[in-house]
């Protein structure tokens, strides 16, 4: 079964996993700098304690002693859920009072530096219970008594730990509040931003399948105008070619309808008839009709390609025009020479352009054929090629300005031809393949002939060496 992603759940999950990295490292580090300010000031409690005690110091009659009333640990002990113990330990290393089993200094604890006094603070077991201890060293010289009395206050954990726990409690609620607020806000704001999206997809979702017209512009960001214009861009492509091939179908299912009629035509008509004379007339139209049809299919084929590479801005080579000019007046030099027709060329040797050496060939000869045809017996046909820009002159018929437009559409079969048959399609694909190069195709009458001028301007491209 495919998976189907949410968007939406992608984005709160890419949100959401920082943001509870970044919590639970907050909550971490507000829980130890809370702890490290609850233990400087249960420890500065404890400090005073041992200096508390350190002040009983007395000497009486040559013995040091120590008088701690349990009214000072009381004190201490109000209103606290731990419980204190005490050890005086006197400069011979005796215990003067208090807990004389009290866990001693261990030997890598470190003289603090935060307080004016020589203490140590250490956390250490005692009977099976956590316990933290301030050592204080306490100076002693009265009455030829001298050396340091160490004095130990230590006291349970309970209330540092009950202190932590509510540092944490209060660190993990209003930060996973702020957590929660965030992604709660950005799942609003995700609806919100999405709501043009899902409104995109309602449009889209109700269209006929045949309307090809342009999305509507209801995606309010910029980033989103480059897609919008992308399938927009597309939706013209394919409205382009549905046209094309809906105009070949027309034109193929028109153009053939007529020529096939007449071969049935031709067909029934030598079947009908028992005179051998007949059979060959019906088959030599037949001939005809078969040439004329293969002419137009190639025809439209020729003028689906172009169209089909319209735009196509890979299939751009360098070309010499001159060559294929030349080659295609050689091509038609007989079917010039059948009609006493001086087909002649002029011009440049050579013309390097940019285009379709197919497309150019298929130029030149639709524009030769085209005037050769149209010409009467014993006139001239002339190619020139002069600097890019290209030339056929005839002495035929011409045609009127007025027409001349009308010249250049598919199918179109002007008045006043000379009887010549036709599929209307020659200039037609002229007119394709020039559009398809970034040019066009001017209709002149000639000045030298009295025919028509077909002139084509090119863009001759700089020489390069070139190889005998």
């Amino acid at each position: 079964m495919r998976l189907i992603h949410s968007l939406r759940g992608e984005l709160l999950l890419w949100l959401g996993l920082p943001l509870l990295l970044l919590w639970g490292l907050s909550v971490y580090t507000h829980y130890e700098s809370a702890s490290q300010a609850a233990t400087q000031a249960y420890d500065r409690s404890l400090l005073a304690s041992a200096r508390t005690v350190a002040e009983r110091l007395t000497v009486r009659s040559g013995q040091l002693e120590v008088d701690v009333p349990w009214v000072v640990l009381d004190s201490f002990e109000r209103n606290m859920p731990d419980r204190l113990f005490y050890q005086v330990i006197s400069p011979e290393g005796k215990t003067l009072s208090g807990y004389n089993d009290l866990p001693g200094i261990p030997p890598d604890s470190r003289l603090s530096t935060r307080y004016p006094a020589l203490v140590y603070f250490y956390d250490a077991d005692y009977r099976h219970t956590p316990i933290r201890i301030a050592a204080l060293w306490q100076p002693v010289s009265e009455e030829g008594i001298g050396g340091m009395a160490l004095i130990l206050v230590a006291e349970t954990l309970t209330s540092r730990q009950q202190f932590a726990a509510g540092l944490l409690r209060t660190a993990i609620w209003s930060q996973g509040l702020l957590v929660l607020i965030t992604l709660l806000l950005a799942g609003l704001m995700l609806r919100k931003v999405l709501r043009p999206l899902r409104r995109l997809s309602r449009i889209i979702l109700r269209r006929d399948p045949g309307d090809l017209s342009p999305l509507p512009s209801v995606m309010p960001w910029s980033e989103m105008q480059p897609l919008i214009a992308a399938f927009n861009r597309y939706m013209a492509r394919l409205r382009e070619l549905l046209a094309r091939q809906a105009r070949f179908s027309g034109d193929v299912s028109h153009q053939l309808r007529t020529p096939l009629t007449i071969l049935k035509t031709q067909l029934a008509l030598a079947l009908n008839s028992p005179r051998p004379e007949i059979w060959r007339e019906s088959l030599q139209g037949m001939r005809v009709t078969l040439d004329d049809t293969i002419l137009l299919t190639e025809r439209l084929l020729q003028l689906s390609r172009i169209k089909g590479q319209h735009g196509d801005e890979n299939a751009l080579q360098r070309v010499d025009l001159a060559e294929r000019l030349r080659e295609a007046c050689l091509t038609r030099y007989q079917q010039a020479r059948s009609k006493r027709i001086d087909l002649g060329y002029e011009g440049d040797e050579h013309c390097d352009v940019m285009g379709d050496a197919l497309l150019l060939a298929e130029l030149c000869a639709n524009l030769l054929d085209n005037a050769i045809k149209y010409t009467p017996p014993g006139g001239v046909v002339t190619a020139r090629l002069r600097h890019g820009r290209l030339e056929i002159e005839d002495s035929g018929p011409g045609i009127a300005q007025s027409e001349r437009q009308l010249a250049m559409m598919p199918f179109c079969r002007l008045e006043g031809n000379g009887g010549q048959s036709g599929v209307g399609l020659g200039l037609a694909l002229v007119k394709d393949i020039t559009d398809w190069h970034g040019t066009h195709a001017e209709l002149l009458s000639s000045p030298l002939l009295g025919g028509l001028l077909v002139r084509i301007p090119f863009t001759c491209l700089p020489e390069i060496k070139r190889t005998a």
